[in-house]
């Protein structure tokens, strides 16, 4: 949208089998350059010493670019969440606990800098770790149409995510088997995909649970029908930056029952579009129960309604302003990397 602002945009990000190395798009002219692990040196290699633009995104995902410590135009950072915990589930033992303890002091460098980030809780856990310059928080926006009131729903709850072990999907399926054992006669949809060994150990968990499905990787149009049908959707994680999926199936009518975490927390307004538990499967699985029970279809309509209220034309102009900002805090086309 900003490229429909007359914006020129440059977004440069790590390449993958079979794409085009640099392909324009909508405005926006795409460089791939590196892998993964690569993408840092190669914006490294190529922005070295320039000054080409106006202002430069710098997109902070664990690894960050340190962007502004090479090139000469004006920055922005741009936080979506900081890893935290999530280190010490997907790295454990003594990398994970390293990264843990090194994450405030390899992000020191950007302490002073403005900065971009998608809720409250990020930017509190960046004043957490020592950050004392400018944080700005932009509002959150969603592809998902919206549906035009409340769908007929069955009695399943969904679970949307990569599976891997900071989401935490096996206190899914535990509250799962509560609540089966409560009465609940619905069934539990995980959907999505990710490491082998824990999806295994997801199955083990499930194993002889008739009443648990495991989806796997789904078209957006499977997906959408899960969400239209569900009356529940369920996220465990550990951290994020903002639960991007509770509030696509808000669009679907479906409220949230989440644990009480760092974004997860902003994406559900407690007691009214969903409820914010403490993190266990016993808590999640009450929560939901009272919810069906009681009130699932005042919390169902607010959610709904709340999603309507969430627009990119609201996102972009937030987002252009800071950048604008930016360029001025910096004195010293826009460019967006992204690993």
């Amino acid at each position: 949208m900003l490229a429909l602002r007359g914006w020129e945009i440059e977004w440069f990000s790590s390449a993958y089998a079979g794409m085009d190395r640099h392909p324009s798009v909508d405005g926006i002219d795409f460089v791939y350059r590196g892998s993964q692990t690569s993408v840092h040196w190669e914006a490294f290699r190529r922005y070295r010493g320039t000054a080409a633009f106006d202002v430069v995104v710098d997109q902070v995902n664990t690894i960050p670019f340190y962007a502004h410590l090479y090139q000469s135009s004006p920055t922005i950072a741009w936080f979506q969440q900081l890893a935290r915990e999530v280190w010490l589930y997907e790295r454990p033992g003594l990398i994970g606990r390293f990264g843990y303890i090194l994450e405030p002091m390899y992000l020191l460098p950007y302490r002073n800098r403005p900065i971009i980030t998608i809720s409250d809780s990020s930017k509190t856990s960046l004043r957490e770790i020592g950050f004392r310059g400018q944080i700005s928080v932009i509002p959150m926006a969603v592809d998902e149409a919206p549906a035009d009131d409340v769908p007929v729903k069955d009695d399943s709850i969904i679970v949307v995510c990569r599976l891997t072990p900071s989401k935490r999907v096996e206190h899914a399926i535990e509250a799962a088997k509560l609540l089966n054992d409560q009465g609940w006669k619905g069934t539990l949809r995980i959907i999505g995909t990710g490491s082998q060994d824990y999806v295994r150990r997801l199955m083990q968990c499930a194993e002889g649970c008739k009443f648990i499905e495991f989806q796997g990787h789904v078209s957006r149009e499977v997906r959408a029908d899960l969400m239209d049908k569900a009356c529940v959707i369920w996220l465990t994680s550990v951290r994020e930056g903002w639960g991007m999926v509770i509030s696509e199936a808000a669009r679907h009518a479906t409220p949230a029952v989440v644990y009480d975490v760092p974004g997860l927390r902003d994406s559900v307004r407690n007691g009214n579009t969903g409820l914010v538990v403490a993190a266990s499967p016993d808590h999640l699985a009450n929560a939901t129960a009272a919810m069906l029970r009681d009130s699932w279809a005042g919390y169902a309509t607010r959610a709904l309604q709340v999603s309507k209220t969430m627009s990119w034309e609201a996102t972009v102009e937030r987002f252009e302003n800071d950048i604008l900002e930016a360029r001025s805090l910096n004195s010293n086309a826009i460019h967006c990397s992204a690993g």
